[in-house]
């Protein structure tokens, strides 16, 4: 049986690429009527349309292919945040909401249930705590691009993971619908009112 720790996305077998773009999309189309716990092998298989044997070919656990299935969804909103920078603009207005941090949570929109049900109360701790750590490592890495002093490496990511924790606390409960949006209409928060008061509290404004 091959590990799929070795072969996932480096393998220049097109087959191979196509058939796990197939179990990924899979995953996150049954993801949107079920939780992952609940989300077995046999399910993936019907649903790409493989029988059950090619998925272990594939990915060495259930596990390991929600991993691969939920970060394919995570690179756009880590990039997303690795464009947003943490001190304010000089070229924009003080409060002014960075782009990129409502392209974070357009692109968690996009993929709202995989985000409900990841980071849920019975979602993937392996999962979240992936997303956690590149969040985390995006933010660490441009906030010591802005102050390089080895003094300051422990504050940054310190800083880093507090950010992106709360970050993921705050995506975690908007997806499940916990937030009025304005006016209190039950519709939820839009994408730009959960950015902008993220924003907010970033800047310790809140």
């Amino acid at each position: 049986m091959a590990n799929n720790s070795s072969i996932r996305g480096t393998s220049p077998d097109p087959r191979a690429r196509r058939t796990r773009a197939l179990l990924r999309a899979a995953v996150l189309d049954l993801s949107s009527e079920k939780d992952l716990d609940s989300i077995t092998m046999s399910d993936i298989a019907q649903r790409a349309e493989v029988n059950r044997a090619t998925v272990y070919l594939h990915y060495k656990d259930r596990e390991d292919l929600l991993l691969d299935a939920t970060e394919s969804t995570m690179e756009g909103v880590v990039e997303a945040a690795r464009a947003c920078r943490l001190s304010v603009d000089t070229h924009a207005l003080p409060d002014t909401t960075p782009t990129h941090l409502i392209e974070l949570f357009a692109r968690v929109d996009r993929h709202r249930a995989v985000y409900r049900q990841m980071l849920g109360e019975d979602g993937s701790a392996r999962c979240a705590t992936r997303l956690e750590h590149l969040l985390a490592q995006a933010w660490f890495e441009q906030l010591t691009a802005e102050d390089p002093s080895p003094s300051r490496a422990t504050a940054h990511r310190v800083r880093a993971h507090f950010l992106s924790g709360a970050v993921l606390a705050v995506v975690g409960r908007w997806t499940r619908g916990e937030f009025d949006g304005a006016g209190g209409d039950g519709n939820g928060m839009s994408v730009a009112e959960v950015a902008d008061l993220t924003w907010t509290l970033v800047r310790g404004r809140g």
